[in-house]
């Protein structure tokens, strides 16, 4: 089994939302703001993120 790991660095863009199902899984959704250091523009590049638990 390959696992990809990836980190990402930001700013939240709302406060995060989670959301309990009756199964008693967790899910917590957040939309991440990152900057590229390698770009020359002030706009950030958007991740929605979605974790469960």
């Amino acid at each position: 089994m390959a696992l990809n790991v990836v980190n990402l660095v930001g700013r939240a863009g709302t406060a995060p939302e989670i959301i309990h199902f009756q199964s008693g899984t967790v899910l917590c959704k957040l939309p991440l703001a990152v900057n590229r250091r390698s770009r020359n523009s002030d706009q950030p590049d958007w991740f929605n993120l979605g974790v469960t638990r």
